[in-house]
Parts: C-alpha cells; structure tokens; sequence
C-alpha cells in the first residue's frame, strides 16, 4: 500500500483556493513532460476538476471587450465536513506503481469564521494533520487601490483596504494558534497570492507583493517566528497566475458599500494560461524531500514515518523528485521566508 501526504488549501471564501488547485490540475501532463514523474488524480477528482478546468477556460469566450468578475464556484458540503470531497493524486515515477498518494483537503471559505464551531474544529484538525498548509491570498484585496508608475506599482494611503474583510488574515492567524499551539514535527507554510496577474509582470512589482505578504501578514509571520516553533516551519511565497489572460481593472462599491472586484482580459485574443502553479509543487517537493534525507527528526515523527515510507529505497524515484524540486524560482516574488533548513537541497 502506498504512503499518504495530505495538504490543506487555507483561505476565505471567495479568494481563489479551487481555482489554484484547478490550475494545479491543469499543469500536471507538462509536469510529466519535464522529468519522469506522474501525478494523476483519481476517477472523483478527476471529474470535479476537469469540470472547473473548463469553466476557467470558458473565460476565453465570455468576453470581448467588456469586463468580467466570472470563475468557477467553490467547493461546498452537502452536510457538513465529513461530505467535504478529498482530492486524490497518485505520485510515482512515469508507468510505474504509484509511490505516495497526495491528499489535497479543500472546504467552504466560509469556514473560517467563527460561526459554527465543529466547522472550525474540522479546519484546525486539517492544519494538525497536515505536513504542508496553502495560504491562498487574493492579491488585488490585499494590494488594491494602488497607482501604477512604470515598473513598480505604488502604495497609497488605502492600499490592501479590503485585505481584512477578504482575506481574513486575523481569522487565519487565530487557527494556526490553536493548532500550533505545541508543534513537534515539521511544516511547510506556503504563501500564494492568486489573482496576481496584474503585478508580477516585472521583477520590481512581483517583489513588491512579497513586500506586502510581509506586512499585511506580520502578526502571523511572527507567530510562525516564534522560538518555540521556528525551527519546525518553513514559510515561502509562491505567486500563482491562476488563469494568466485576466488582469485587475477596477473595483465598484456595491450595496453596503461592499465591494466588486472587475478583471478584464489582457487582450482580445488573450487565452486562458496559468503560470508559475508548478513552483508551487517544486517547493512542497523540496520540502518532503528534505524530510527524507534529515536526521534531524525523531522516528516517532508521523510526517517523517511517512516520507520515508514513500521514499525509502527507492533512488530513482527520489532522483526524479530532486531534478523536478530543484528548477523552483528564487526570484520575482518568489522565495524562503523561513525555515531554509528544510528547503535545502
């Protein structure tokens, strides 16, 4: 039986955390392409994201010249957490028995809140049991309204004004202190802004959004900074263009003031492309990578039981796992914010 390695997308409704994990989705046959490695979903999940995967592609069609807010909704429970789907990919070495089973867990934004507390409960169990957690952030909200000069986009007195309602960075911050309350095993922490499209055209403004991550999430930055959990967290941001062909255009106050994020295409002919949503595996694989060469960790640790499960004897497929991990970017808003012991390869 193969080992399991599940990961846990963590954001508010509405920010893009289906949309990252259909874009994902989406790469995996160039992935293949690249080094002799498959990551295939199951049957279920399959069928879920290549209905979503057509829905972002529609966007091609949707519009000419006017604007449009269209994507694809986000996962939903029939009846609560237990009906919430898994997203099941198989990992191996191309034509070969599958290695390790990867476990992406996805739920209702909506969660987050305060609201119904077996809902919270489900989403701190998640950041317990799971090695590596995605942040999904919605970067207009957290950048917006800003004034582009030349290479570098400038910050104004309202930039990120609608962060804290979108994004919920406090909320997120309150789960991570009740499930890392006592952290004895290793996790990767990875940023990725969503929706950046806009902003990482250049090197000066893809930095500028990591510059932003370290600002508008500081407290939580900190809590991860925190010596009695420091040395088991690596943090990275990793900016995803989940569609590539949209960019921010505007935003419109709607009734209560509540706000309307627009996004046009880049041109007329423009078409659905995500880009960089690899850089996001290459990181996750860098880091269970690591975990299998460490002697730093107890055997008692689940995560490492796991890893070396998957990895334990098996050079080729650790080989191909290494030449696909080590072509991550470094640059262009990309990069370690914590814990480089664990990403080194």
């Amino acid at each position: 039986m193969s080992s399991e390695l599940a990961v846990t997308m963590l954001g508010a409704s509405g920010v893009g955390k289906t949309t990252l994990l259909t874009s994902i989705y989406e790469q995996l046959e160039a992935i293949g392409e690249e080094v002799n490695l498959q990551l295939i979903p199951n049957l279920e999940t399959k069928a879920i994201l290549e209905e979503n995967l057509q829905r972002l592609k529609s966007l091609e069609y949707e519009m000419k010249a006017d604007p449009i807010t269209s994507g694809i909704l986000g996962t939903s429970a029939l009846s609560g957490p237990d009906s919430l789907p898994k997203f099941n990919f198989d990992l191996g070495k191309k034509d070969k028995k599958t290695e390790c089973k990867l476990i992406f867990r996805d739920y209702p934004g909506g969660y987050i809140s305060r609201k119904d507390p077996r809902e919270r409960e489900f989403i701190k169990t998640l950041l317990r049991e799971c090695a590596v957690v995605i942040i999904a952030i919605d970067t207009p909200a957290m950048v917006e309204p800003t004034i582009i000069q030349g290479e570098n986009w400038q910050p104004t007195k309202n930039s990120g004004k609608w962060h804290e309602a979108i994004n919920q960075p406090e909320e997120i911050l309150e789960l991570f202190k009740a499930a890392y309350f006592k952290l004895d095993e290793p996790k990767l922490i990875i940023f990725a802004p969503v929706k950046c499209e806009t902003y990482v055209q250049t090197e000066g403004s893809a930095k500028q959004v990591q510059e932003y991550i370290k600002k508008k999430y500081a407290p939580l930055l900190e809590f991860f900074h925190d010596s009695s959990r420091a040395n088991n967290l690596a943090v990275v941001t990793t900016p995803v263009q989940t569609v590539g062909c949209l960019i921010f255009w505007k935003i419109e106050l709607e009734y209560l003031n509540k706000p309307r994020f627009w996004f046009r295409k880049k041109g007329r002919d423009t078409l659905y492309s995500p880009q960089d949503n690899d850089h996001l595996l290459r990181y996750f694989l860098s880091f269970l990578l690591k975990l299998h060469n460490s002697t730093l960790l107890e055997q008692r640790s689940i995560v490492l039981r796991t890893i070396r499960k998957t990895f334990g004897g098996k050079n080729e497929f650790e080989q191909a796992i290494a030449q696909f991990a080590k072509e991550r970017k470094t640059t262009a808003g990309f990069g370690i914010l914590q814990g480089q012991q664990w990403l080194n390869l």
